[in-house]
């Protein structure tokens, strides 16, 4: 390097043609210069859109499918322990029809407050959980074979959630004779 500060075979001339170059090349003006434009930036937005939106549909449709299947299975599971609740004391069974612990067998619909709570979300605050309305209607039948007759009780479990408006409900019927 000489003492001017210029490279040897170089003149000051070559420089600022060669500085022209380099700031075109970086403003994409010339020729074989790589740089995005704004027509490849939203063709790849579009593209990129295609892709991520129906991904991230799927995610979170499987996520409330997964959480309504899981409410479905404990539905089912509270209305098969009062099946088995109501069977176990037998045809005769009465009492008290204050909420959904009663074992009342007597014909009609029961119980009085069929609150119950279906699924647990949040052990912090209980008005996040799914509360839903389980009942038990009760109708008395007979029926009558060649020398045998035979009494019992059909007993139709039903619940439905949520209870402010429901959007799903299980039904289960079962007989208890006596």
């Amino acid at each position: 390097m000489r003492r001017d500060g210029l490279r040897k075979g170089r003149s000051p001339t070559r420089r600022r043609s060669e500085r022209r170059l380099a700031l075109r090349a970086f403003a994409g003006g010339v020729r074989g210069a790589r740089g995005v434009s704004v027509v490849e930036v939203l063709i790849s937005v579009v593209v990129l859109g295609i892709i991520v939106v129906p991904v991230f549909n799927s995610l979170v449709a499987g996520r409330v499918l997964t959480a309504h299947r899981g409410e479905k299975r404990m539905a089912l599971r509270l209305m098969e322990r009062k099946v088995e609740q109501l069977m176990q004391p037998g045809y005769a069974s009465g009492g008290s029809d204050d909420d959904i612990s009663s074992v009342n067998l007597d014909p009609g619909v029961h119980p009085i407050d069929p609150s119950i709570v279906v699924s647990t979300r949040s052990f912090v605050d209980i008005s996040d959980d799914l509360v839903g309305e389980l009942t038990w209607t009760v109708t008395s039948v007979a029926w009558s074979s060649p020398g045998d007759s035979v009494r019992a009780k059909m007993t139709e479990v039903k619940l439905r959630w949520p209870s402010d408006s429901p959007r799903d409900s299980l039904t289960l019927t079962t007989l208890i004779g006596s």
